[in-house]
């Protein structure tokens, strides 16, 4: 069983029967198109697989694409939520929940390289960086939404003053921290939890999704042995797990020290055809 406190810490007590301490949180579908109430998880299940499946059917079941993984309890899963023509840098991501300013992804410039690009080298020359979008989406128990920058710093942006440089190349290619106060004013500040990365790249760009966290002297690995491949043009969500647990299913505990180890989206040569619409 999973039994979690107040403070936000969970253990496991294997002699506790099931029960609730009435405790009720805001949390978003997996695709982040929706969000409803959530009752503290008892179990592993519960946390990380029972109540997406909930809204799922209402919600991201309709999606195309839409891929469910799981190891040792640790279900993560993603969803393509639209082209990524779709994504508008002037409105951000309009979803509910996100505390104003913070609703924006931040551009991710990757240069010309024959390991990914689909043309010849040469036919590059003269040519600009191809740009993509990244969120690192962060949520807490009320439900607020917020996206965040290396270091855990919230995302600041307005259609005044939109975020042009390649902050989203340094998300990716740093250890994001899995937990960080919520930057919502409140007398008694809460921690959000990483639950979301948002990608949109263009159709020349496909991804290759590797998920390892560091938990203190812990690494868990989610899409060991095989990454997870996402095409390119595509708007993607990968929804990570609510509550995380070691090889013996032991729940571990919020903690600041915990990562989403960099490197989680890795640029490769797309196999679709620039007049594949699919």
């Amino acid at each position: 069983a999973v039994v979690s406190t107040q403070s936000g810490h969970y253990g496991r007590d294997d002699s506790a029967r099931v029960h609730s301490n009435r405790l009720r949180m805001r949390s978003a579908c997996s695709c982040g198109r929706s969000i409803s109430y959530r009752s503290d998880p008892f179990t592993l299940e519960s946390a990380n697989h029972e109540f997406y499946m909930s809204l799922s059917d209402k919600c991201c079941s309709t999606l195309p694409q839409h891929r469910l993984f799981g190891r040792n309890q640790l279900s993560w899963m993603i969803c393509n939520i639209g082209p990524a023509s779709s994504y508008q840098t002037t409105m951000g991501i309009e979803q509910p929940g996100f505390l104003l300013g913070s609703q924006y992804l931040l551009p991710w410039d990757l240069p010309p390289d024959e390991a990914w690009a689909p043309e010849p080298k040469n036919a590059w020359r003269g040519k600009r960086s191809v740009r993509c979008y990244v969120g690192y989406e962060y949520e807490c128990s009320k439900g607020h939404r917020f996206y965040c920058s290396a270091g855990g710093a919230p995302v600041k942006g307005s259609p005044a003053n939109m975020i042009k440089e390649n902050s989203g190349g340094n998300n990716v290619m740093s250890d994001m921290i899995l937990y960080t106060t919520c930057p919502s004013h409140t007398n008694k500040p809460l921690l959000g939890q990483l639950m979301r990365i948002v990608v949109c790249s263009p159709e020349q760009v496909s991804l290759s999704v590797c998920l390892n966290v560091s938990y203190r002297n812990i690494r868990i690995s989610l899409t060991a042995p095989d990454n997870v491949q996402i095409p390119g043009g595509k708007m993607t969500v990968i929804r990570l797990p609510y509550v995380y647990c070691d090889e013996s299913d032991n729940p571990l505990p919020f903690d600041i020290e915990a990562y989403l180890c960099k490197g989680a989206l890795i640029p490769m040569r797309s196999n679709r055809r620039r007049n594949d619409k699919k």
